[in-house]
């Protein structure tokens, strides 16, 4: 559908809610603001709605209703429960996994791989970040959600920004210790859900809706969200 020339260095990344969103090179940081409160308020959505334990599917559906009511096209959605091949699953190997087999069903390989490395490398920078950690840890702890997402963003030359996103159900992943990076907590758990998705952003029908999203963020006072360089 479009390509890209994945960058270098100079990446950022954002702890947005019980969620990880990376950012690439090139994308303008008013877009990039309007990017991180479409996220932002689509999740807070989908977890007051589903916000327990195995609702990550019901979660997913409506965080995608409401990006595209924020303007997010939804390029291509999938859904899949992950069996265990071995003696445990890694949140960030399966958040990945579901990026690039939903990025390689629409989008050409240069932008797919553009992608998975943006997400890699926010991964990376997460287990660096010890206040990026705290924040991501303790949006999950006092929100008491049973999803966690994980998320990159690219803009081309074109100008037309590309979302890919993985959500997954964090429920058998809640016993184990807080003092480690979260998507790399493991779980002997057999089988886990994942739902994945491809946007494309139209800014222009965010703009009908971007003051409203602003003020109902304020208002709400929220905290939440972080950035840091990768």
């Amino acid at each position: 559908m479009t390509t890209v020339t994945p960058g270098s260095g100079n990446q950022s990344a954002a702890v947005i809610e019980q969620s990880l969103l990376a950012f690439g090179l090139g994308i303008d940081p008013a877009i990039r603001n309007d990017i991180k409160n479409a996220y932002q308020y689509a999740s807070l959505v989908a977890s007051r709605r589903f916000p327990n334990e195995g609702q990550t599917e019901q979660w997913f559906a409506q965080f995608i209703d409401v990006m595209r009511d924020c303007g997010w096209v939804a390029l291509k959605r999938t859904y899949e429960r992950e069996r265990a091949q071995t003696q445990s699953l890694k949140l960030g190997a399966i958040a990945f996994k579901g990026m690039k087999v939903v990025g390689q069903a629409v989008l050409s390989n240069p932008l797919t791989d553009a992608l998975a490395q943006l997400a890699a490398d926010a991964l990376e920078g997460l287990g660096q970040v010890t206040e990026a950690q705290d924040i991501l840890l303790r949006n999950l702890k006092e929100k008491k959600t049973g999803t966690v997402g994980l998320g990159a963003c690219i803009q081309n030359e074109a100008g037309e920004v590309i979302l890919a996103m993985s959500a997954i159900d964090s429920t058998p992943f809640a016993d184990h210790e807080l003092n480690t990076v979260v998507f790399e907590w493991k779980s002997t758990a057999i089988e886990l859900y994942t739902g994945s998705a491809v946007f494309a952003f139209n800014s222009d029908l965010y703009g009908s809706v971007r003051a409203d999203i602003r003020n109902k963020l304020q208002d709400r006072a929220v905290r939440n969200v972080l950035d840091y360089d990768i």
